[in-house]
C-alpha cells in the first residue's frame, strides 16, 4: 500500500495541476484540459487496442487457441483499449471567462469544440472553495464553485487538489470577476480546531 501511495504522489507531482491561464488579452482567463500529458498517456492504449483488434483477423501472427470464447474476449478487450486510448488522446475542454463580454464559455469536444455553453457571469454572486472528502484510498480534494441565486446549481471550475493551490486559484478568479470569495475549507478547519 505504501508503494502505491508513493507512486500516486510521484504521478500527482508530475502531472500539471489545472489552473488559470492568462491570455494575451487581459480581459480573458482560461482553463484548458486535455492534450499534452493526457494525450501521451492515451497513445499506448490506442495502439494496444488496435493491436489486439487485429489478432482475430490474423493480420498479426499470434498463436492463440481457436474458438468463439477466445474471440468473444479479444474483440471487446481490444475495443475497450482502443476507445479509452482515443478518448484520452482526443478529448479537450476549456472554460474561458471574458470580462469584456461578461460571459463564461464552456466547451468540450474531440480536438475542436463540439458542445458549447455560454453563461452570463453577472448571475454569479461569489466564488466558493469547498472540500470533497476522499475515501480511505484517496485524500480530500478542493473544489471551486461559482455560486449565484439565478443558477440552479453551482458552476464547477477545475482546480488543483491541494488547498493552497485551490485557494490561490479561487482568489485569482474572485479578483478577476470582482466578486467576493468564500473559503469553506478554512471555515471547516477552524471549526474542528
Amino acid at each position: 500500500m505504501r508503494l502505491i501511495k508513493q507512486f500516486h504522489n510521484t504521478i500527482k507531482g508530475a502531472v500539471r495541476q489545472p489552473g488559470f491561464v492568462q491570455t494575451n488579452d487581459a480581459d480573458i482567463l482560461k482553463i484548458k484540459r486535455g492534450g499534452g500529458c493526457q494525450s501521451a498517456f492515451g497513445l499506448p492504449f490506442l495502439f494496444a487496442g488496435l493491436f489486439i483488434l487485429q489478432i482475430p483477423f490474423r493480420s498479426i501472427p499470434v498463436e492463440i487457441e481457436e474458438g468463439p470464447i477466445v474471440l468473444a474476449l479479444i474483440l471487446p478487450l481490444g475495443l475497450v483499449f482502443a476507445l479509452a486510448g482515443a478518448a484520452l488522446l482526443l478529448i479537450r475542454s476549456e472554460i474561458a471567462i471574458n470580462r469584456r463580454s461578461r460571459t463564461i464559455t464552456q466547451w468540450w469536444g474531440l480536438l475542436i469544440p463540439m458542445k458549447r455553453t455560454v453563461y452570463q457571469f453577472d448571475a454569479f454572486e461569489r466564488v466558493r472553495l469547498d472540500i470533497h472528502a476522499g475515501d480511505r484510498d484517496s485524500g480530500d480534494t478542493c473544489i471551486i464553485h461559482l455560486i449565484g441565486s439565478g443558477q440552479p446549481s453551482p458552476f464547477y471550475i477545475p482546480s488543483p487538489a491541494d488547498h493552497e493551490g485551490a485557494r490561490k486559484a479561487s482568489e485569482q478568479l474572485s479578483q478577476f470577476l470582482g466578486i467576493p470569495f468564500e473559503d469553506t475549507v478554512a471555515e471547516k478547519t477552524a471549526d474542528t480546531n
